[in-house]
């Protein structure tokens, strides 16, 4: 196993934790919330409950970590191919 592969590993176990993290943080917010539905910027109406909220939470993160992710590697990948 080289460097990058244990990195990777690393950054997929944090961010999968952060995924879990973010989902029970929906749970909670969905159990305390006293309105009925949601709007989310004008696209969609969501009902608050947690588990819609749990879902939320996670693939709200889901999609950022995988923005940071994505740019990340795509700097890595310029990195490299400036060294050779």
């Amino acid at each position: 196993m080289n460097e990058s592969d244990r990195g990777r590993r690393i950054l997929l176990g944090v961010g999968g934790i952060v995924v879990l993290v973010a989902g029970l943080i929906g749970l909670f917010v969905g159990e305390n919330s006293a309105g009925a539905s949601i709007d989310l910027l004008g696209v969609a109406t969501l009902p608050v409950s947690p588990v819609t909220m749990a879902l939320y939470g996670a693939v709200l993160a889901t999609v950022a970590l995988s923005a940071l992710f994505a740019a990340v590697e795509f700097v890595s990948r310029l990195e490299n191919r400036d060294r050779v």
